[in-house]
């Protein structure tokens, strides 16, 4: 029955307009306003389907997730790839822009439940990549701006020597007012304090705990640790998983 579900929702979604079959969408269980609209996209739900009054999902979308929730005046553009069993909440006027790559690998690979939450006014823009192995948060008024960002919640580390690695996964917390300039990369297990402007090309691997503006630094050198790097973090147990994987959470 699920799965007539899915197939009549992405029907409806797809061939009709939004005020013709909002009723419809309601009756199998999900939430959509006669006031918002649907594009010619390509939705796969596993579970709920929230659109309140005037949000939009655009024209050339593939969203194939486990729910999503767009509240007033927010809106998905076009051409975004958003695929994985991720949960999906836009605030507000809170905007996914266009050809965007938004993805999470499947249960076994990744483990329990991942959240990307975009705050009131905030918007991430255009051609950018987001990888929620772990849940990413982002406040109220900010902006992943330009184009060609990466947020990235899961990374490996190899042994010294020999084919020995992990995986270490962590969320990634962005803050309130905070601007994010072109071609930034944000790892795993860190957050961004309020009010912060993160520069065009920064990587930042480290949290940002002050308000400022933070640019590239020199290149430099950085020895190689002769300690097991698995003793800095917690292994994540309770899951049947693919590989060993670790938890990062960096709030320094």
């Amino acid at each position: 029955m699920n799965f007539l579900k899915k197939i009549i929702t992405l029907k409806l979604c797809f061939l009709f307009p939004t005020w013709s079959v909002f009723w419809l969408l309601n009756l199998l269980g999900h939430k959509v306003s006669a006031k918002s609209k649907i594009g010619f996209s390509f939705l796969w739900m596993q579970g709920k389907l929230e659109l309140n009054e005037t949000s939009r999902i655009g024209h050339f979308n593939i969203i194939r997730i486990n729910s999503l929730t767009i509240q007033k005046g927010g809106y998905i553009g076009k051409f975004n790839n958003i695929k994985g069993p991720i949960e999906i909440s836009l605030a507000e006027k809170a905007a996914i822009g266009n050809w965007n790559s938004i993805y999470r690998a499947p249960n076994g690979v990744t483990y329990g439940k991942a959240v990307l939450k975009i705050g009131s006014l905030s918007k991430i823009t255009t051609h950018h990549r987001l990888d929620c192995t772990r849940s990413i948060t982002i406040g109220n008024y900010s902006i992943i701006a330009g184009n060609e960002s990466q947020l990235w919640t899961h990374a490996y580390y190899h042994d010294k020597e020999g084919v020995g690695r992990f995986r270490i996964d962590g969320e990634i917390f962005i803050g309130n007012n905070v601007y994010v300039g072109s071609c930034c990369i944000i790892n795993g297990g860190v957050s961004i304090a309020n009010a912060v402007t993160v520069g065009a090309g920064v990587c930042v691997s480290k949290s940002l705990t002050e308000a400022g503006t933070y640019v590239n630094q020199t290149l430099r050198y950085i020895p190689k640790d002769e300690t097991d790097p698995r003793l800095k973090f917690k292994k994540v147990e309770g899951f049947t998983l693919c590989e060993d994987v670790y938890e990062k959470k960096d709030k320094a």
